[in-house]
């Protein structure tokens, strides 16, 4: 199981005063989690204000049919971040992947003021420099919700990988009608086609419904010969 294909969600955001009516809200949604069509597992999806200029983003996968639930596969993703100038920035992210007869874990810590990223995935231990608007893996899926909250026409963003900096794009296409366990909705598809300076070709793909203030309520991620795909079942703010 690749850790990037489940590595898949974060809606959410934080601000500033300035930036108040204009980012994501909390909220709490609930998944189900597709491996090439077939139903895998539930992923759970919380945005948290921590009240100290920061927020939360967690989201948790378990495996609860097939394989996946024969190996325990449990994965968990934790992002600490921040705004800054109406956009996310990351301060600290965590991965810890159980089951799947092995254990993955990823610590990341943004020292903004030495301008230094600190990575340790394993035995390995990386370190790079930062770049403005630096955001990591997870946070992506809540910056382009944040975009088409704030109105953008552009969509590009610096992601903080294991040993560098990868650049993504990702086009917006028209709305279509989509039918997801939650219901019906309007949903806007944004594509990414691939990242800059990444050695492994990855094809994601999101939707967003406006009426549910930009959270996805689909998200679907390609690489080799696996499909995995997160449908929404349930949100609440």
């Amino acid at each position: 199981m690749k850790k990037e294909l489940l590595a898949l969600v974060a809606v959410c955001a934080t601000a500033p005063a300035l930036a108040a009516e204009t980012t994501i809200k909390p909220f709490h949604a609930e998944y189900a989690t597709l491996r090439n069509g077939s139903e895998m597992g539930h992923t759970t999806l919380d945005l948290i204000d921590n009240h100290d200029g920061t927020w939360t983003l967690r989201s948790q996968t378990k495996g609860t049919s097939g394989a996946a639930k024969l190996v325990g596969i449990d994965i968990t993703e934790t992002s600490r971040l921040r705004w800054k100038d109406g956009r996310p920035e990351a301060i600290v992210y965590d991965y810890k992947q159980n089951g799947g007869f092995k254990q993955r874990t990823r610590h990341a810590d943004f020292d903004w003021k030495a301008g230094v990223v600190h990575i340790v995935e394993g035995d390995g231990s990386f370190q790079y420099a930062t770049a403005p608007g630096l955001i990591d893996r997870q946070t992506v899926t809540l910056a382009i919700a944040n975009d088409l909250l704030r109105g953008a026409t552009s969509f590009d963003y610096k992601i903080a990988v294991k040993d560098r900096i990868e650049e993504a794009h990702y086009t917006r296409n028209t709305t279509i009608s989509l039918s997801v366990p939650a219901g019906t909705f309007d949903a806007v598809p944004m594509q990414n086609t691939g990242a800059t300076g990444s050695d492994r070709k990855r094809v994601a793909h999101s939707w967003f419904a406006p009426s549910l203030g930009w959270l996805p309520v689909q998200i679907e991620q390609v690489q080799k010969s696996d499909t995995i795909t997160l449908k929404l079942m349930s949100s609440k703010r």
